[in-house]
């Protein structure tokens, strides 16, 4: 791994799959657009649950995720990913969006970034998408992607049954 501060030199962009990396920059805003939609598909209830200025968001975020994606893709290295994937859990958190629903976003940008690259390339995106979403889900069991047992609850509150400020 290439880190400028220990004086390697930086990753190689010929490395791993160029053209790939090119194809999904060319068509950055419809993959986007794509992905949204295989979301909203995948998860009927993000209309309820996100507001149109929460779901514009979203689509303008995709462009990141495709060029990590890229990054990824063109260089061989799945760090590209795997460390966005760190960096993404405080944004969408203070964003209250849960990391499930993250996983449903990559899902669909895994299912429209498929649509545009040949058979060959499916394999490595496969596996790219697959560290993505194996490190955010390590995020879930944080609170606040889940409510909990209220049985827990319960017996965490103790006798304070009346009293909500403890949990």
């Amino acid at each position: 791994m290439a880190h400028p501060d220990l004086g390697l030199p930086p990753s190689d962009a010929t490395a791993g799959l160029p053209d790939a990396a090119a194809r999904l920059r060319a068509n950055r805003s419809r993959i986007g657009t794509l992905a949204l939609q295989a979301a909203l598909r995948l998860d009927p209830t993000f209309r309820e649950r996100f507001d149109d200025l929460a779901l514009r968001r979203l689509l303008r975020d995709y462009e990141r995720h495709i060029e990590q994606l890229s990054r990824a893709l063109e260089t061989g290295e799945e760090r590209f990913v795997v460390q966005y994937a760190e960096w993404l859990v405080p944004v969408y958190r203070r964003r209250d969006i849960r990391m499930n629903d993250l996983v449903t976003i990559l899902d669909g940008l895994r299912e429209a970034a498929l649509s545009v690259l040949p058979g060959e390339d499916a394999a490595p995106t496969r596996a790219l998408f697959d560290r993505w979403i194996e490190r955010l889900r390590h995020h879930r069991r944080l609170p606040g992607d889940h409510k909990g047992s209220s049985i827990v609850r319960l017996i965490w509150k103790g006798a304070g049954l009346g009293d909500d400020t403890v949990v």
